[in-house]
């Protein structure tokens, strides 16, 4: 529609001289009296032309669908199939301030952060469910499963060398 009001000033302005102009409210402007009338009286008229008849900014449709992609992501985040109870355990939830640090981890750090979120690692759990070990146990201490949440947040052995991870 803005493209065929260009076209149509652009035709109109190589027979005749013509030009846009702001014109402040009650200026005493001739033609600003018809002007109004006309806009008036086509802005109480049916709307003619291409769907949507208000405009909607990419802006505003990005950021619906962000909110509504994040939703979905955090409903299944805290849903009950979620698989990620290991990465649970270790992020609340899932953060943009998260997503940004483990973005610009490099690869060999993507490799570990992974491996403990996901369990998939060199720790003994993962090994005895893939069968190279006979016992998921921890070796240090050897009361609970050798597990990322152990090994980071509960061993006593660790946390006695004062290891800071």
């Amino acid at each position: 529609m803005v493209q065929e009001c260009q076209k149509t000033f652009n035709d109109i302005s190589t027979r005749h001289a013509a030009g846009l102009y702001w014109v402040p409210g009650h200026a005493g402007v001739r033609g600003k009296v018809i002007a109004g009338k006309l806009a008036t009286c086509g802005s109480i008229q049916k709307f003619v032309g291409p769907a949507p008849s208000l405009g909607v900014s990419r802006q505003n449709i990005k950021n619906k669908i962000k909110r509504r992609v994040d939703n979905q992501h955090l409903a299944m985040w805290r849903g009950p199939g979620s698989t990620q109870r290991q990465a649970q355990k270790l992020i609340s939830d899932p953060s943009p301030t998260s997503k940004t640090r483990l973005l610009s981890l490099n690869r060999a750090q993507s490799k570990v952060v992974t491996g403990l979120l996901t369990g998939h690692n060199t720790l003994r759990r993962h090994f005895y469910f893939i069968g190279l070990f006979n016992n998921p146990t921890r070796r240090m201490c050897g009361t609970e499963e050798e597990t990322s949440v152990h090994i980071l947040c509960k061993c006593e052995a660790l946390t006695s060398l004062n290891i800071h991870i």
